[in-house]
């Protein structure tokens, strides 16, 4: 019989084990997670909502307030208030903060070597491509409609 091959599955593990390594790089530096939000908060410091990036890195509102908590209390980002609209607050990145950008991009670094260290440079050049397509199909897909609608019983 032939082995099914659940590519969902796959990239899941993948994903596991990747950003594990990373983290296990990152974790002596006081960041085990959360890498490319402060990436992106790095490169949009001032000028972002929590709503912003919660767009930006495609996750939902609480997912988010955890990532800016997390931020916060390891003294990476801060609160401020926006002046334009007193219910927002613009979120900010802190010289601690900036100062870990570089060593999360060479952390990232490290853990592609260790990964892929057995891929041709074609090899990884093909991936890269392929990843790429499969990305540009996952945005033209519509937003999933399942919606877990969970309530009390009487």
């Amino acid at each position: 019989m032939e082995e099914v091959k659940i590519y969902g599955f796959e990239m899941s593990r993948i994903s596991e084990v990747y950003l594990s390594t990373l983290s296990s790089i990152m974790t002596p530096l006081g960041i085990e997670r959360y890498f490319f939000p402060l990436i992106y908060l790095n490169e949009n410091s001032g000028k972002i909502t929590q709503t912003d990036l919660a767009e930006a890195i495609r996750r939902d509102k609480v997912h988010t307030m955890r990532i800016v908590d997390y931020f916060c209390d390891r003294d990476l980002i801060v609160r401020k208030q926006n002046a334009n609209d007193r219910r927002c607050q613009i979120l900010e990145i802190t010289d601690k903060g900036k100062t870990l950008v570089p060593l999360i991009k060479k952390g990232i670094a490290q853990t592609d070597e260790l990964l892929f260290h057995n891929f041709s440079q074609e090899e990884k050049d093909n991936f890269k491509v392929s990843m790429d397509k499969l990305f540009e199909t996952i945005k033209l897909l519509p937003e999933p409609k399942f919606i877990v609608k969970a309530f009390k019983r009487k």
